[in-house]
């Protein structure tokens, strides 16, 4: 009898095993399939991964920027323009995906999924990998050549835009890396001074300095100010209490300038007497006019972030009418990105709208010979109406003018402007050019602790690449 105890144990015990085995099954082959299968450790993903025909990235023009090509047995991704980093990133099995790559990972793997009976027969029957789609984006590999190569060993930025549509043309970001070599230079190029991975074109948030006389001049042609009106001790340098001076950019040629002129040089003594002598400038609104309470930013691509720069001297001690002025100066907290100020430009070089740039030009699915065109999903905010937009125009052209380059016959509108943050100083060229053909561009390019022969030079070789595109 006690046997018979033992035994019945003994296979209830055995059923018990077996269903917990059984719902186990059923868990990990329903419910938690996807759970394991996504685990970075699971070496049949790596392995999926490892074998997926990855679909290769152009510029507008067909240039590869980035293709798959079989070497050794093995899949590897190549970059035959290392230029072009800034924009289209990286892949790396080991790493994961920045840039383009990253923003268009969808397109490029190709899916995951059988959705058709050919896919069926290529990926079941023939084995053959998972393939991607082609996409081309709207960068023009030869401006950004063109531009990386001018800014050399600077740190900084450069970010030229079709300014009617929105297209980005050029996105540059320095220093840079060479996505060929990434797998084998990682860990040198995570601590490399610099930061190589940060994206100063799309996430450097950067005081405005200079930039905002630019605003300034809108709300004053708004208001029926008169642009003719002479500000005396115009080249004088603002000192605040807590130690922070900003002057003249360039040295001026009289002492008492117009607005107008002020902006040519960078002098902001000007601006600050406007600013004290016009009542009720809001500088909150004037910024909130041109998007600053909803930053320009590219869809899936990195979004603007705090930049190691060194600390701006400390506010505390400042009253608030001073806080407002130096605000006002473009040495306050709002700050911005080079994007940012670059979509600004496009809508001061154009009819006062400004479009939300895009990067995806078009899709060219597996096997197909023909691209898909991308509708962009472009937003147009209206900043400043057409006519303050052509008398900034004007303006513009009158202050490209007056720097020390070779501009003839070039329809060129241009400020320079100097931001600084502690010891740090920043330069910024902003502005637009108008080809032949009716195209306009508009363009900012930044540096970090560079000298005005650096910036003007690029901004020279800038002109002379829109001008061949």
């Amino acid at each position: 009898m006690a046997f018979s105890r033992g035994i019945h144990h003994l296979l209830l015990g055995t059923l018990a095993c077996l269903l917990l085995i059984g719902l186990s099954a059923t868990y990990w082959a329903i419910a938690g399939q996807d759970s394991l299968l996504l685990r970075d450790d699971n070496p049949r993903r790596i392995e999926a991964q490892a074998s997926i025909q990855r679909g290769s990235i152009f510029d507008r023009h067909g240039r590869p920027l980035a293709a798959t090509v079989n070497q050794a047995s093995a899949l590897q991704r190549q970059y035959p323009l290392p230029s072009t980093f800034s924009a289209v990133g990286y892949f790396s099995l080991r790493f994961g995906t920045s840039g383009a790559e990253a923003a268009f990972d969808d397109l490029l793997a190709g899916s995951s999924k059988v959705r058709t009976l050919q896919d069926f027969v290529d990926r079941r029957l023939l084995n053959r990998p998972q393939t991607g789609s082609d996409i081309r984006l709207s960068i023009d590999a030869d401006l950004q050549d063109a531009l990386v190569t001018s800014l050399g060993g600077s740190r900084g930025a450069a970010v030229v835009l079709n300014a009617l549509t929105g297209e980005v043309l050029s996105l540059v970001s320095q220093p840079g890396v060479d996505a060929n070599a990434l797998d084998d230079d990682w860990e040198e190029l995570v601590s490399a001074e610099g930061d190589p991975f940060f994206n100063r074109a799309l996430q450097g948030n950067y005081q405005l300095g200079g930039a905002s006389y630019t605003f300034l001049l809108a709300h004053a042609i708004d208001s029926g100010f008169d642009l003719s009106q002479r500000f005396p001790q115009a080249a004088a340098p603002i000192e605040f209490e807590d130690g922070m001076t900003i002057a003249c950019l360039f040295e001026p040629e009289s002492n008492e300038l117009t607005l107008i002129e002020a902006y040519a040089y960078g002098c902001p003594a000007p601006f600050r007497a406007y600013f004290g002598s016009e009542a009720g400038i809001d500088m909150e609104a004037i910024l909130k006019r041109f998007a600053f309470d909803d930053p320009i930013a590219l869809d899936r691509f990195p979004q603007p972030a705090p930049i190691n720069l060194p600390a701006a001297p400390s506010a505390l001690q400042l009253t608030d009418e001073a806080l407002e002025l130096r605000a006002a100066l473009g040495q306050g907290e709002p700050t911005t990105t080079p994007l940012h100020v670059a979509a600004i430009m496009s809508a001061v070089s154009t009819d006062g709208n400004l479009r939300t740039p895009f990067l995806h030009a078009a899709t060219r699915l597996p096997g197909a010979q023909q691209w898909r065109e991308t509708s962009a999903d472009t937003a147009t905010i209206s900043i400043v109406s057409a006519e303050t937009a052509q008398k900034l125009q004007a303006i513009m052209r009158r202050s490209w003018s007056a720097l020390p380059l070779d501009a003839a016959g070039a329809d060129v509108g241009a400020h320079v402007a100097l931001s600084q943050s502690g010891d740090g100083v920043q330069l910024w060229l902003n502005g637009f050019f108008n080809h032949s053909d009716g195209t306009t561009f508009s363009f900012v390019v930044l540096l970090e602790d560079e000298n005005l022969s650096k910036l003007l030079s690029i901004g020279q070789t800038l002109i002379k690449a829109l001008d061949t595109s």
